[in-house]
């Protein structure tokens, strides 16, 4: 008999924890299985994230110009943040893949428009990170220093 208490009192200990477990963690689990996305309170102010300075050579006919640039991405989502970090070698990989085939003449042509600009690397910074499984929830991209010399 006491050996059946046992067993009944052990299966209920170990129940107890997968279910607390599973209540704990049942935001994340939710969204692996698809079956809702959990609320994310957003930020009323914006949310900044620098990325570091990115410098790449230009090609000319006559000489190797440098495009030096520094950004920021705003976001309103907290979560968005820490995130942010992690993605930091992708999205760098993206500005070199977005410059590396572009020679000084047509970068200086589209500082013209920087706001064109920013919503084109915007563009390829949030195609970047879907294509590997992330789903970022980016606003803006802003420029705030560019220099080509």
């Amino acid at each position: 008999m006491k050996r059946i208490l046992m067993v009944i009192v052990g299966v209920l200990v170990v129940a107890g924890l997968t279910l607390g477990g599973v209540y704990m963690m049942r935001d994340k689990i939710s969204v692996m299985l698809g079956l809702s996305v959990p609320l994310v309170e957003l930020s009323k102010t914006p949310l900044f994230k620098p990325l570091d300075k990115f410098v790449i050579s230009l090609d000319s006919e006559d000489t190797t110009y440098y495009l030096v640039m520094e950004s920021v991405l705003v976001t309103h989502r907290p979560d968005q943040l820490e995130q942010l970090d992690e993605y930091e070698p992708l999205m760098r990989n993206a500005l070199v893949q977005y410059f590396s085939n572009r020679s000084n003449e047509a970068v200086r042509k589209e500082l013209q428009d920087v706001g064109a600009l920013q919503k084109a690397l915007l563009a390829k910074l949030v195609t970047t990170l879907q294509g590997y499984g992330y789903d970022p929830v980016l606003d803006e991209l802003l420029i705030t220093k560019v220099v080509v010399q």
